[in-house]
């Protein structure tokens, strides 16, 4: 029988949720110049912001329109699905102009929930190429654009509302 300790219930607690909420943003490396791109992967998952940017740069260079969500591969309970989603076609549409075969497309985009996932080819192709489109460097963060659904919001707000009004209340704390 599974009895309430009281660290279980101390994350329930505006001090609890703080701690713990600060120690998920702060506790992995990510690329970030500005600290808005962790405040919307609290909303959106860790590396979400990049991943994101990726998926811009992806529709960029393919013409193919993407959400800006963060999640480069379809998910099936937790496990990427066999069936490859919308970011996973588009970047296919590309591979002859990154040079890479779709299973090697696929072996890179595996990574993307790590930090590793920036070194990989596929990151560095579709970006060098993005780049050369724009005719300056593309962004290599981007806010995800998530709908936030819970039984506690009663309005229409999204991730990007969210890390933006982190930001404000942060930069305030700073003055």
């Amino acid at each position: 029988m599974h009895t309430d300790t009281h660290e279980d219930v101390e994350v329930f607690t505006r001090r609890g949720g703080m701690y713990f909420g600060i120690a998920h943003l702060l506790d992995y490396p990510a690329p970030y110049t500005r600290p808005l791109y962790r405040f919307a992967d609290f909303n959106a998952g860790q590396l979400a912001s990049r991943n994101a940017a990726f998926q811009s740069a992806v529709t960029q260079v393919s013409g193919i329109p993407l959400a800006l969500d963060g999640d480069l591969l379809r998910y099936d309970r937790g496990e990427p699905a066999v069936e490859p989603g919308n970011t996973e076609l588009a970047t296919r549409a590309l591979g002859r102009r990154v040079d890479l075969g779709d299973e090697e497309i696929r072996r890179d985009l595996e990574r993307a929930k790590g930090a590793d996932f920036e070194r990989t080819r596929l990151y560095a192709r579709v970006f060098a190429l993005a780049d050369r489109a724009a005719g300056s460097p593309a962004p290599r963060a981007v806010v995800p654009r998530i709908p936030l659904q819970s039984p506690k919001i009663s309005r229409s707000l999204t991730s990007e509302w969210f890390a933006n009004r982190v930001e404000t209340r942060y930069q305030a704390c700073l003055k």
